[in-house]
């Protein structure tokens, strides 16, 4: 392609805000490789966005740069390794409500967390939507810092089992 200058703008891109879902499901339910929008809409299935605070929901995964030192070389090189994907720590509102985070996420131990992008909340898991299946062990929920100025928070520690590739929702 020929070199074209670039628009002032940049490419399009979709807002965080709003266009975020994140459902937790006990347990190893829902296939990593082939998720279905019958069992995001199921009844052991809670949409938990709206618990977590600002910088509550991490996600990262990042790659290893292995050095490649060559004798001689003038110049060192890297080749990449693993990579090591990570859920930090939750931080969400500390709240009675059934289907809050608190609440559904309470026990601990074994979950999926799936996470949908570029889609505005409100609309519903349908067929053809990418979302990412991450399978995790969380620990005991604890009482978040108490700052004065916000709500009443809880952590939670989140170590992650696999971390699924961006795949489109079956049926």
């Amino acid at each position: 392609m020929a070199d074209v200058a670039e628009t002032f703008s940049g490419p399009s891109a979709v807002d965080q805000i709003g266009n975020l879902t994140i459902w937790a499901i006990a347990g190893r339910t829902i296939s990593q490789s082939s998720p279905s929008a019958a069992l995001l809409g199921g009844s052991s299935c809670y949409r938990i966005t709206y618990s977590f605070t600002t910088g509550g929901y991490v996600l990262t995964a990042p790659q290893v740069k292995n050095p490649d030192e060559r004798l001689t070389s003038p110049q060192d090189r890297q080749s990449l390794g693993k990579i090591t994907p990570d859920l930090a720590d939750l931080t969400y509102v500390d709240s009675s409500d059934s289907g809050s985070a608190a609440v559904v996420l309470a026990a601990g131990g074994l979950f999926q967390i799936i996470e949908r992008r570029n889609v505005p909340q409100s609309t519903l898991a349908a067929s053809a939507q990418k979302v990412r299946v991450i399978n995790v062990n969380l620990g005991a929920q604890a009482t978040g810092p108490t700052d004065g100025a916000g709500k009443f928070s809880i952590m939670q520690a989140a170590a992650v089992d696999s971390l699924g590739s961006l795949v489109a929702l079956a049926i």
